[in-house]
């Protein structure tokens, strides 16, 4: 079964997610919404994917789903975010997403994510290094892309 793994990546974070799904799922392609376009009804399976900012995905994967919403809904879907308030992802996805796209996902899962400045620019960057400071003052462990959960999520589209 043909698979796409449609996503946007700001900061590599997302990409890297989308790779290692790449990786383990068979007859999949990625689709990084940046340059390449999808024709949907080639597919079997559609998973989606992004990172989240400020409690909301990129504009450009959001403008795909709602445009192609319809489409989606025929196929197989998981969908994955990448953020650092890792307890949050599922609210996330159901706050970004569909709900019948949500409601028909095989799998739902949040990846993590990392904050890495020097990735980053403008506001991004300037977040991103007083959120690293407070982190670290508290003693708190930065956030990092869970690998387990990525190989959990492709178990379910093999």
């Amino acid at each position: 079964m043909k698979t796409a793994i449609i996503y946007f990546s700001k900061t590599g974070a997302s990409a890297e997610c989308a790779r290692e799904l790449y990786k383990a799922i068979p007859e999949s392609t990625l689709v990084n919404l940046a340059i390449d376009t999808c024709d949907i009804p080639k597919f079997d399976n559609i998973i989606l994917g992004g990172g989240i900012r400020a409690g909301m995905i990129p504009s450009r994967l959001k403008k795909f789903v709602f445009s192609n919403e319809l489409e989606i809904q025929k196929k197989n879907v998981g969908i994955f975010v990448c953020c650092s308030d890792f307890p949050h992802s599922v609210d996330y996805i159901e706050k970004n997403f569909p709900p019948l796209i949500v409601k028909r996902a095989v799998c739902c899962a949040g990846f993590g994510g990392r904050m890495n400045a020097d990735e980053m620019k403008g506001i991004d960057r300037f977040v991103a290094k007083v959120a690293a400071k407070r982190i670290k003052k508290a003693g708190g462990e930065m956030p990092s892309i869970n690998y387990a959960k990525i190989a959990e999520f492709a178990a379910g589209f093999k």
